[in-house]
C-alpha cells in the first residue's frame, strides 16, 4: 500500500520514531472520539423527552456536550503544539542533511538542475512534516468511520449496508480523481523547476546576458517551460473541480435514500425517533469525515508525497565517481607534485592523454593551453573531484589517493576563478578556516589585503556583498587567497585567478613570488605577465603535454 511506503520513506529521511507516530494517532483518536459524543447526547435527550423523563436526566446527558468540547479543544491544542515542534525539527534536520549531502556529492548538478535542488532544499522540505500529520489523521478518521458503521450495524443492518455502500462508492470516485490530481501536481512541480532554473540563471548571470543580448532567448526558454506548467496546472484544477463538485451528488442521493429508508422504519415502529436522530447525526459525520479524509488528508497527502519523493531522490543521489580516501596519515608534506602518464576519460572520450610533469616546492608551475586543453581537469584531479583512469598522481612520492582525508585537505588548497565568498563579514569569511584573529591579520598583511580592509568603515567586520564600491572582484580574490593561506596547505592551486585580471589584483605576481618561498604554487593561467614569472611552464594541447619550459633554476630548499 502506497501510504505505508510514504511512512517508510518519511521515517527513513527524518529518523522519526514509531513511538511519536503512535502518540499522534492516540491524540487524534481522542479528538475524533470527542466528536462522537454530541450526537449520542442529543439522541438520549430526545429519548428522555419522548418517554416523559425528567429535567434532571436531560441535564445529565447535557454534560456530554461540555465533556466533548473540553476534550476536543484540549487535545487539539496539544496536537497543534506538537505539530509546530515536529515541523521545526524536520525542517532544520532535512535542510542540514541536504546541505551536507550536496557538499559531498557535488556532481549532483550534472543530473539535477540547480532550480530543482534549490526548490527541494527550500520548498519541498516544508511539506514533509505534513506527511506525518496526514497519515495520523487518515488512521484516526478511518477508525472513526469503522466505529460509526459498527453503531449502524448494531442499530439496523439494512441501514448499515446502504450507508457503507454509499460511502465506498464515494471513496472510489474521490480516490480516482485524487490520484489524477497528484499526477498533474507532479507535472506542475517539474515545470516549476524549469522556470526556477531559468530565473536562477538570469539572476546569477544578468550582466553577461545583458552584454550579449541574450534576454530574448532566455525569455523564450522561460515561456516554453511556463506554457507546459500552465497545461499541467489547468488539468490539476479540473481534477480538483471533479473532487469538490462533481462527486458530491452521490452523497446527496445516498443521503436522501438512507433518510427515506429510516423514516419507513420509524413509521412501521421498527426504529425510535431517538435512534433516527442518532443515525442521521452519525451519517452526517460519515459524509463530513469522508470529505475531510479525501480533501484535507489523502489528496494533500498525494501532493506531499511528491515533495517527499523529491527530497528522497536528492538524498539518495550518490556520486557515481565517489573517491575513497586512503589511510596514509603522514602529515610531513614537502609539496612535490608529480603527474605520471595520467589519463582521464570523461563522457565520450579522453580528456587527458598520458600527461606527465612535476610541480616542485618553492616554485611557481604554470599550466597553460587553449580552452579544452585539459587545464581544469588537472585542477579537479588535484582536488580529488575526479579520479584518473590510469597513471598516477604523486605527492612526495605517495599516490594522492592513499592519503587520508585529513592530510589531503590540510595540504592541498586553492583559489578558483570565482571563489566562494560568504555574504557575511570579512572576519567570518576568514574564520571558516582559521578563527585566530591575529593569524588572520598576519596573512592579510602578507598579501596586502590588510591595507584595503583598514580603509573600510567597519574594517574586518565589513559585510561582503555584490557592491563593488565596498570590495572589488579583485579584493574578493585576495580574500580567497588569504583564506587558502590560512589553511596552512603546502600546495596552493590558483585556477584562472588572473582571468579576473592581473589588473584586478595588480600585485598578484609579487604575491605569488612571496608565497612560493614556503609553498608549491600551481598556477592555471593565460596571463602572459604571470607566465613570465613562473619557474616552470607546462603547456597543454588537446589533453597532452606539448612542451615543458623551465624559466630559471629551481630553488629546492626543503620547507620542513
Amino acid at each position: 500500500m502506497r501510504y505505508f511506503q510514504y511512512y517508510k520513506d518519511m521515517r527513513a529521511i527524518t529518523g522519526v520514531k514509531n513511538s511519536r507516530f503512535c502518540v499522534y494517532i492516540v491524540l487524534h483518536l481522542l479528538m475524533e472520539g470527542a466528536l462522537l459524543l454530541p450526537p449520542l447526547a442529543t439522541s438520549e435527550i430526545i429519548g428522555v423527552l419522548t418517554r416523559g423523563g425528567t429535567i434532571g436526566e436531560v441535564l445529565q446527558w447535557s454534560v456530554l456536550y461540555l465533556v466533548s468540547y473540553a476534550v476536543y479543544t484540549t487535545v487539539r491544542t496539544v496536537i497543534w503544539r506538537m505539530y509546530m515542534n515536529t515541523a521545526r525539527d524536520f525542517h532544520i534536520l532535512l535542510q542540514k542533511k541536504l546541505l551536507e549531502h550536496i557538499a559531498v556529492n557535488n556532481g549532483i548538478f550534472d543530473e539535477l538542475s540547480r532550480g530543482k535542488v534549490i526548490a527541494t532544499c527550500t520548498d519541498d522540505i516544508r511539506w514533509v512534516v505534513d506527511i506525518f500529520d496526514c497519515l495520523t489523521c487518515a488512521i484516526s478518521k478511518g477508525i472513526k468511520l469503522i466505529i460509526i458503521f459498527a453503531i449502524f450495524v448494531f442499530s439496523n443492518i439494512w441501514v448499515a449496508l446502504v450507508a457503507v455502500l454509499v460511502d465506498i462508492i464515494y471513496m472510489i470516485l474521490m480516490g480516482k480523481n485524487t490520484k489524477a490530481y497528484a499526477k498533474h501536481f507532479d507535472g506542475c512541480r517539474k515545470y516549476e523547476d524549469k522556470t526556477t532554473n531559468v530565473v536562477n540563471q538570469v539572476a546569477t548571470n544578468s550582466s553577461q546576458i545583458k552584454a550579449m543580448n541574450l534576454l530574448s532567448a532566455m525569455q523564450q526558454k522561460y515561456n516554453s517551460a511556463a506554457k507546459r506548467w500552465a497545461e499541467q496546472y489547468l488539468k490539476r484544477r479540473l481534477d480538483r473541480e471533479k473532487i469538490y463538485l462533481h462527486d458530491e451528488w452521490l452523497t446527496y442521493l445516498g443521503k436522501i435514500a438512507l433518510y427515506i429508508m429510516m423514516a419507513f422504519f420509524v413509521i412501521n415502529g421498527e426504529m425510535t425517533i431517538a435512534t433516527l436522530v442518532l443515525l442521521i447525526s452519525y451519517f452526517e459525520q460519515v459524509t463530513t469525515t469522508t470529505n475531510e479524509l479525501w480533501r484535507d488528508v489523502l489528496r494533500p497527502l498525494e501532493e506531499y508525497s511528491v515533495n517527499l519523493s523529491r527530497v528522497k531522490r536528492l538524498l539518495d543521489y550518490t556520486q557515481k565517481s565517489e573517491i575513497e580516501f586512503g589511510d596514509f596519515d603522514n602529515d610531513y608534506i614537502n609539496g612535490l607534485v608529480e603527474f605520471q602518464n595520467v589519463r582521464l576519460n570523461r563522457g565520450k572520450g579522453p580528456v587527458l592523454k598520458g600527461v606527465s610533469f612535476k610541480a616542485r616546492p618553492n616554485e611557481i608551475t604554470a599550466i597553460v593551453g587553449e580552452k579544452g586543453a585539459g587545464k581544469t581537469s588537472i585542477v579537479n584531479l588535484l582536488h580529488r573531484l575526479e579520479r584518473v583512469n590510469s597513471g598516477q598522481i604523486l605527492i612526495d612520492g605517495e599516490n594522492i589517493y592513499n592519503y587520508s582525508k585529513r592530510v589531503h585537505n590540510s595540504n592541498v588548497s586553492g583559489v578558483f576563478q570565482k571563489p566562494f565568498v560568504l555574504n557575511s563579514s570579512i572576519r567570518e569569511n576568514l574564520s571558516l578556516v582559521e578563527k585566530n584573529h591575529a593569524k588572520q591579520e598576519e596573512v592579510c598583511k602578507r598579501i596586502g589585503l590588510d591595507k584595503i580592509i583598514k580603509k573600510l568603515p567597519s574594517k574586518y567586520n565589513t559585510v561582503v556583498t555584490d557592491d563593488e564600491s565596498v570590495l572589488t572582484e579583485g579584493d574578493k580574490q585576495l580574500l580567497a587567497v588569504a583564506r587558502a593561506i590560512l589553511t596552512q596547505a603546502e600546495i596552493l592551486i590558483f585556477d584562472e585567478v588572473s582571468s579576473i585580471g592581473a589588473q584586478a589584483i595588480p600585485n598578484l605576481a609579487d604575491i605569488l613570488q612571496d608565497l612560493k618561498q614556503d609553498h608549491t604554487i600551481i598556477l592555471v593561467t593565460h596571463e602572459k605577465k604571470l607566465i613570465a614569472k613562473a619557474d616552470r611552464v607546462v603547456e597543454l594541447e588537446k589533453g597532452k603535454v606539448k612542451r615543458t619550459l623551465k624559466r630559471k633554476p629551481s630553488k629546492k630548499t626543503s620547507k620542513k
